[in-house]
C-alpha cells in the first residue's frame, strides 16, 4: 500500500466514526416507548392534572391502518388560549410505529402540519402547533403516563 490509500482510508474511518458514533449514542440513550394498553383518557387526565380546561373533546379516526378511534380536543387554559390537540389509539406497536414514520417522513410545508406526536403506550398525541405553550404545561404530564 502506498502512503495515500492509507491517508484516504483513515479519513473515512474518521468520518464514519463521526457520524455514527452520535446516532448510535442516541440510540442508546433514547429508547422507544413501549407499547402497553393505556386505559381511559390519556390527554383529559393529563390536561386535568396541569390545570388545563377540557372545552370539547368529538371522536376522530385518522385515515392510517391499525388506528382503532381517539378524540380532538379543544382544550383552553388559564389566558383563555384554545388549542386543538389529537390523539388516536392503535391495534398494535407496529402500526403506531408506522403512523409515526410515516408522519415524520413527511416534510413540512408539504402535507406536514407543524406539530409534535408524543406517544404514551397504544396512543398518539399530537399537539398542533408544537410551540405552543399548551405543550410545555402538559408534556410533564403526559410523561408521568409515560413512566407508568
Amino acid at each position: 500500500m502506498t502512503q495515500g490509500k492509507d491517508g484516504s482510508w483513515a479519513v473515512i474511518l474518521v468520518l464514519l466514526l463521526f457520524f455514527m458514533l452520535p446516532i448510535g449514542w442516541l440510540l442508546v440513550t433514547y429508547t422507544a416507548e413501549p407499547y402497553h394498553a393505556v386505559s381511559g383518557e390519556p390527554l383529559r387526565d393529563a390536561a386535568q392534572a396541569a390545570g388545563i380546561t377540557v372545552v370539547n373533546a368529538t371522536d376522530t379516526m385518522w385515515p392510517v391502518g391499525g388506528a382503532v378511534g381517539g378524540k380532538t380536543y379543544t382544550l383552553s387554559d388559564e389566558s383563555g388560549n384554545i388549542y386543538t390537540v389529537q390523539t388516536q389509539a392503535f391495534d398494535s406497536a407496529e402500526s403506531r410505529d408506522a403512523a409515526v414514520q410515516l408522519h415524520n417522513s413527511q416534510s413540512i410545508g408539504r402535507g406536514k402540519p407543524v406539530g409534535k406526536l408524543i406517544i404514551i403506550g397504544n396512543y398518539l398525541v399530537y399537539v398542533q402547533p408544537y410551540t405552543s405553550g399548551i405543550l410545555k404545561k402538559i408534556a410533564p404530564e403526559l410523561r408521568k403516563l409515560q413512566a407508568a
